[in-house]
């Protein structure tokens, strides 16, 4: 039976997963930064755009965009996944499963949503309690948006086109108190 398709050129997703029994998936630092360069890798071999992420101790959140119709988001995680945890079961001398369940994926059609995503995405380690302000998380893009960091996983010129300039863009991400009314 044909399955509808969700994942096609030009859609833009919210990723997330997180450790089987609530568990780490990141276990230290180089951990973090393992991801992070699988994440790079399988990022451009399937012309994934990447727009926000979050690295937190047992879970992660993308927000991406496909760019193609032949490369899916589907695979693009799956093979990140599997890299990952056969990466980490060598390392930690462990076998079997790291994450809780299949990754889910909300996608997002409305542009006015995407500002929300990001924001989502960022204050993930602010609400856990694990920093005070989105830029102090070291696993996330929110140094690159801020512009205090040069990295080169996401795309800022299209987060920033979603603002109207770059002060708004920052008293936005990084005021807590900013709520915005959204259910998936």
């Amino acid at each position: 039976m044909n399955k509808d398709r969700k994942f096609y050129k030009n859609t833009y997703h919210h990723l997330y997963n997180r450790g089987a029994n609530k568990g780490l998936i990141y276990f230290d630092h180089k951990s973090y930064l393992h991801f992070l360069r699988r994440l790079k890798f399988y990022k451009d071999k399937y012309c994934i755009e990447i727009l926000s992420y979050c690295l937190m101790p047992n879970h992660f959140h993308l927000f991406v965009k496909q760019k193609t119709d032949e490369l899916l988001i589907s695979d693009f995680i799956s093979s990140l996944l599997n890299s990952y945890v056969k990466s980490i079961n060598i390392k930690y001398d462990r076998s079997g499963t790291l994450f809780e369940s299949k990754t889910k994926s909300k996608i997002i059609l409305e542009q006015n949503y995407f500002m929300w995503v990001i924001k989502y995405i960022l204050e993930n380690p602010v609400k856990a309690k694990l920093v005070k302000n989105i830029e102090d998380w070291e696993f996330s893009n929110a140094k690159d948006i801020l512009g205090l960091r040069n990295g080169n996983l996401t795309n800022l010129n299209e987060i920033k086109s979603y603002f109207n300039s770059e002060q708004q863009m920052r008293e936005y991400l990084t005021n807590i108190n900013i709520k915005v009314d959204y259910e998936f």
